[in-house]
This record gives C-alpha cells, structure tokens and sequence, in this order.
C-alpha cells in the first residue's frame, strides 16, 4: 500500500515540476497553474482501482472457459466515495509576496481576477459576505436631474468612496457602524462640486464623516438638465462578516531570498496535505457547505524554517479550520533561500463553490 501511494505522489506532483522546467523565472496565475492535490500526499489514499486492473491482468488461457460462461452479478460491496473527492484541497502554486503573475490578455486577466476575488471570499451554507456592507438609499433631488439615475450612479461610483473611507477605520473598532445623509451640489456636467453632512449622523467616527464628505467632491454622478442640482441621499455603513484587517504601515515586502516555487508546492503538499485535509474535513462537519481559497504569507527565514504564518489576500469563512492549516504548514521544513529571507504566499483552494 505503502509503494502505491507513492506512486500517486509522483504522478500528482508531474505537472507542477513540469511547468517548472518549461518556464523557471514564471509563477503561473492561479487559473494556469496546476494545483496538487492534498490527497496526493496522503498514504491512506485508496489503492482499489490500481488493484482491480492489476488482478484483471493476471488471467491466462486456461480461463477461457470461464470467460465464455455467463457473468454472474457481482456480489462485491459498493466502495463508498473517499472523501479527498467528496471535498478537495489542492495547493497552487506559492508566489513571492506582492509577485503574483497577471495574464497578459485583458479580458482573460479580468475573468481571472474576478474568479480568484470569488475563491478568496469563500462561502458557507448560511450567508457569508466578508467585505464591509455599504447601503446608498432614499434620493431626494432639488432640480432638474433624474433621482433614479442620481441612486444608480451614485451607488455604481459612491461605493468605493465611502468603502476607502470606512474601510481603514474597521481594524481599530471592528463594530463600527451607522447612518448619516449627505447633502451634494451637482454640476450640469455631473460632477459634485460640493459635499455636507446634514442631521445627525449616527456614525460618530469624525475622520471617516470628513474623508467621505471631501471624497465626494469631483464624482461624477449625472449631468442636469440646466444648472445645478441639490441631492442628498442616505448612507448606512456595517461591518462584515470577517475581521477586518490593518493594512500594514510601511508594507512589508517579498524580502531577497529566492526559492523555486515548484519545490515548495511540493513539499508543502507532502508535509501538511493529509493534515489539511483532515482540518477541511472537520471544518465542512462544523460549517456545512465550508469552502474558499485561503492564501498564507509565510515568512521563511534563511535557514528554511517557517516563523510567521498569517492568512493574507482571503477571507476564509472558518477561522477554526484556518488555523488547523496555518499548524500543519507551519511544520514543513522548506530548503535554504538563495540571498536571505523570503516572504511567500502559500494559497490553497478547499473544496468547490456552492
């Protein structure tokens, strides 16, 4: 059993160290990199269809008799589907921190980067939505502009206005939320040239109020139709479901060392794949429908070992099973970086979307 395992070890690991060798100085993107799986690495993978085909061969001419006579049904149990299948983890590619390849083709590194933002948000059975929640509502207009068209456009472009606002504030009070309405001057060209907060504001962070009143200032939102336009509109601000996180101050960086990303994925998936599957496993029996892809800045220092370990990019829904997995990867002893110390993204994919 022992030797059949190895076998699929090897087999799984082809594609990764080939794509090394064709392209060495490359890391591929998430979509055209090939994933190992955790299962892989694993010695208690079954070995019953490498089995079946081996036993089917060892027939010789004295059976031809018992080949011609009719099949008798099969009394052999059903073999239950293992649970690698049932739910997956592969390993990517890892990366240097801040190196992540993009494809060269727009609209392909666009799908790309749409589908990785999906796979790094993650999901659950019940409702899972990690990112800061901002609400654009109730438009009242003085003067000739549409209110529809006013809401529409000020939700398409307001958002990451007050999201830039709001968002930074959250790492140092992750409760923080609350209402306020903000009274806009509109331009005949569309733009705002003026921003104010009316009433009372229920959200008492004053930085947060005064970026987004000056950040207001120059958005476009929908030209008049003759002079200007007096909108106010109401805004309500609530944190999501996943901590957020300190944009770190000034940012750290990939460090000089270097490692040859092929021979990272594999012996992290060797030296934590059945552990990460076992923390998966536990996660989906706690949280029904768990999956996502987590992504884990490792520090490598230059004799190989891993010191820090912290989930960067995702917002995987389990911090129980993140943690599982940061313990596991954090007992893989990795070669010696070339140049000093690295920093590297190790990201797994667990699961499929639901």
């Amino acid at each position: 059993m022992i030797r059949i395992s190895a076998v699929v070890i090897a087999v799984a690991l082809l594609p990764a160290c080939s794509a090394a060798q064709r392209s060495p100085a490359a890391s591929p993107s998430p979509r055209s990199a090939a994933p190992v799986p955790a299962a892989s690495a694993s010695p208690s993978q079954p070995a019953a269809t490498i089995a079946t085909a081996s036993a089917s061969s060892d027939t010789d001419e004295d059976d031809t008799d018992e080949a011609a006579a009719p099949a008798r049904p099969s009394t052999a149990p059903a073999i239950p589907t293992p649970s690698y299948v049932a739910h997956p983890v592969a390993f990517e590619r890892p990366y240097k921190l801040g190196l992540r390849e993009h494809l060269a083709d727009k609209d392909l590194a666009r799908d790309d980067e749409q589908e990785l933002a999906r796979w790094n948000e993650g999901g659950r059975r019940e409702r899972w939505h990690p990112q800061p929640r901002v609400v654009v509502d109730n438009v009242r207009v003085q003067g000739k502009a549409s209110a529809s068209a006013v809401l529409r456009e000020a939700r398409k472009n307001g958002y990451w206005v007050i999201r830039r606002c709001y968002a930074p504030a959250l790492p140092a009070d992750q409760q923080l939320h609350g209402k306020l309405s903000m009274r806009l001057t509109l331009q005949a060209n569309g733009k705002v040239s003026a921003a104010a907060i009316t009433g009372r504001p229920t959200l008492e962070d004053k930085d947060v109020l005064a970026c987004m009143r000056k950040s207001f200032r120059g958005v476009e939102l929908v030209r008049t139709h003759g002079g200007t336009a007096k909108v106010t509109l109401d805004i309500m601000v609530n944190p999501g479901d996943a901590p957020m996180k300190a944009i770190e101050d000034p940012p750290v960086t990939g460090g000089s060392g270097v490692l040859d990303p092929a021979v990272v994925q594999a012996l992290v998936a060797a030296g934590a794949g059945a552990a990460a599957q076992r923390c998966y496993e536990d996660g989906v029996r706690r949280v029904p429908g768990l999956w996502g892809r987590l992504t884990l800045r490792a520090d490598v220092s230059p004799d190989g070992l891993i010191g820090s370990l912290v989930e960067t990019e995702s917002t995987f829904p389990d911090p129980a099973t993140t943690s599982c997995i940061v313990d596991a990867i954090r007992a893989v002893r990795l070669p010696q970086p070339k140049g000093g110390e690295l920093r590297l993204v190790i990201p797994l994919r667990l699961g499929t979307p639901g």
